[in-house]
């Protein structure tokens, strides 16, 4: 078996195997017909303003996950609050 074979992304089936550059960041993924781990460029989400991907963990909900923005995105006033 290739190394480009070995632990498939859940989403995007490229490897997530230990050499391949997307294992430190993979993340744990389960379906009903999958189970294994998915690459963080896919665990990516839309920031709600700019439409940009978000990388993972850098995102920002000011009102608790309704929506998800860029810190670049926020406006002075919401920079305020989450200082």
């Amino acid at each position: 078996m290739k190394k480009q074979d070995e632990e498939p992304c859940t989403s995007c089936h490229r490897s997530t195997a230990f050499g391949t550059g997307l294992f430190v960041n993979r993340v744990p993924s389960m379906s009903d017909t999958e189970n294994g781990y998915m690459c963080a460029e896919c665990l990516t989400m839309e920031c709600d303003r700019c439409g940009k991907p978000i990388e993972l963990d850098e995102d920002y909900t000011p009102d608790e996950g309704q929506t998800r923005l860029h810190w670049e995105c926020l406006t002075p006033e919401e920079i305020k609050i989450a200082m």
